[in-house]
This record gives C-alpha cells, structure tokens and sequence, in this order.
C-alpha cells in the first residue's frame, strides 16, 4: 500500500486562506479522519490529495514522490463521495466496469475483480441492479466497491454516511472500517461527525480555521484535550473554573468546587493562576449520602434511553452536566452530590 505525506499543504481562495501550512504523515495502512466543523479546510485537504484541487503551496508525497502536479486520474486513487455519484443508467456491475474499463482491464480479470469486490461488500448477486432498485446503504456499498475494484493506492472518502438514517449510519461505520481493515488500504475520511471520527480512525486530526488544531489517537482527542477548542467540539464536556495552588513534579494542585485536585501541568501552570479543566460528563457519578463531591440541585433530567442526561445547578453558580445510566434515579428540585474520580480531571489552560 501507501505512505502519504503532507508537507506545509496550502490552499488560497483570493484572500481567504482555507487551509493554512498543514503537515500530516499518514502511514502504510492507516485509517486517518480529518474532522472539523463546516469551512475547517478538511474537504478541501481530501480534494487536493485526490488532485481535485490545485495546490497553492506545499507538498503532497505518495510513498516519497511528490504528486501535486500529477493529475488526478493518474494518482491511483479511490473516491467515494456523499452522493454516491453512481451512474443511474448503468447497472451495479456496469459502475464497477467503468473505472476498470477506463484502465483497459481485460474482461476476464475485470469480470473476476467485480465478483470479488461485490462479495467483499455483500452484495453477490446485485450485479445486475440499477442504483433505483437499492437502499441507501447498498447505494453506498456499490460506492465503496467502484472505489476498490480499480485496486487504489490510498481510498478518499469525503463525508460518506451524511446522507443515511441514525441506525444505518452505525451499521456502515463497522462496516467501512471493518473492510478497510481486511483491504489494509491507506484511508483518508473526512468528517464532522465526531462519533464516526471515533468509531472508525487509527488517529484523527481535528481542524480549526483551515488549520490542524490536534492529531492523536481518538482516546486521547477525547480525553486529553490541548486546546479549550478542541474540548468544547469532541463531545460534551463541563468546563470547571479552578485556581492552581501548587506545581511539583509535573502535577498542578488545583482549588476546585470538588476540593483539590492534582492533573498533569503540561508545562502551564504556575501557582496562583487560576485554571481550566475539562471534565467529560460520563465521569460524574451522584454520590451517597456522606460522601464528598460538590452539592447541588438538579434542574434538569433528559432521558434518552440508554443514557440519562441531568443539569445540577451548584452553589458555587456553575451547571454540571451529568451523564448517567437510567438505573440512576433523581428527579428535577432533587439536592445531590456530584463526585469525580481523580483521574477524570484534564488542564485546558492556565492564566493570571
């Protein structure tokens, strides 16, 4: 397969820089999401690898060779779009035909790779289809499978699952991922939707402003946060105000509603500054009588069905959000306890 490397990657649209000196290395192998809220320059980053879009500035290398001014259609890449992009007047078989055709592939390999390919997405038997005649989910299988059978380098995919219902949506994020791991291909997947992100990626890259904000293992995007940005958009999280009163040994000691607490200092803290922390809701658990953790009211109760959500108003004026199983029972005016492990704790920043 492919090595793919970004060096100091640049697009401008007249003044407007969509994405800004970007540098990425993407291993033999990997499944690489490049997540981000709307006009964050990831779709633009996918469409300059496929060479759908000229390059400003920087480097884009496959396996060592610089490919920014190779076109697109020599790259030896598969695409797999929102819309599908299927041919409504072809047949599932004569989809998978066209790249394979395009390539000049004999018949009877290209009769084999089609069989192959159709097996490998489950859908034997659907040759002689036309895209009309199947869901949505098959429609973005058949995508998948016109995008292997040509036998890529590196598969692109740029929002795939946005067009599909809640439930199918995390059926085909097994899938893709599970294929893609049998394929062994070097996948690039764009995104806003960070539960796909999570689900699917060896390591996501989180963009902000045409920019690469953080890169790292879904875990660590998750619950080691750099930036308050980052934290605010990879799911929920309360954001709790402290004051460090202490640094030793790359701990900072911080004054917190829950009492002290000790995180990791990243190299920001100083003493008597006051502190950001990030603390996701599904750490915080409701106390039993007697024990220690900060008191407060809860305002709020969603039920969501595998989940409960609540909103407890503290006495300090902050508003926690608690994420339990439904097990947990309180109702809206209830005084509770809210308590945190040690460890659920995560410094987004410190200032004077």
């Amino acid at each position: 397969m492919t090595e793919v490397s970004i060096e100091g990657l640049t697009k401008v649209f007249g003044r407007s820089r969509a994405v800004d000196k970007i540098s990425l290395r993407i291993a033999d192998g990997e499944f690489i999401s490049l997540l981000g809220p709307s006009g964050c320059g990831k779709t633009t980053t996918l469409k300059m690898i496929a060479g759908f879009e000229a390059v400003s500035d920087g480097a884009i290398r496959f396996d060592g060779s610089d490919v920014v001014n190779v076109p697109a259609e020599k790259r030896d890449i598969g695409m797999v779009f929102q819309n599908y992009a299927l041919f409504p007047h072809m047949t599932v078989e004569q989809n998978l035909a066209f790249g394979l055709e395009m390539r000049k592939v004999a018949r009877p390999e290209m009769q084999t790779r089609i069989a192959k390919v159709l097996d490998m997405v489950q859908l034997a038997g659907y040759a002689e289809r036309y895209p009309s005649q199947l869901s949505g989910g098959q429609q973005q299988r058949v995508a998948l499978a016109r995008a292997l059978v040509i036998e890529p380098k590196i598969l692109l995919l740029d929002e795939p699952l946005a067009n599909l219902d809640a439930k199918l949506r995390e059926e085909m994020r097994v899938f893709i991922r599970d294929l893609q791991r049998r394929v062994g291909i070097t996948t690039v997947y764009v995104t806003h939707d960070q539960a796909e992100a999570m689900t699917m990626s060896d390591r996501v890259v989180v963009m902000f402003g045409g920019r690469i904000a953080q890169l790292g293992a879904p875990a660590d995007i998750y619950q080691k946060p750099e930036t308050l940005e980052v934290a605010q958009f990879v799911g929920q999280v309360n954001l709790i105000q402290g004051k460090v009163t202490g640094v030793e040994a790359g701990q900072a000691r911080i004054a917190t509603v829950f009492g002290a607490v000790a995180v990791p200092d990243r190299g920001i803290a100083r003493p008597g500054m006051a502190a950001t922390l990030a603390l996701r809701p599904e750490a915080l658990d409701f106390a039993s009588a007697g024990e220690p953790g900060a008191a407060g009211r809860v305002i709020a109760r969603y039920y969501s069905g595998s989940l409960v959500d609540y909103r407890v108003a503290l006495s300090s004026g902050e508003v926690l959000h608690v994420q339990t199983f439904p097990n947990v029972r309180h109702s809206e005016d209830d005084e509770v306890t809210v308590r945190a492990p040690a460890d659920a704790f995560w410094l987004i920043g410190a200032s004077t």
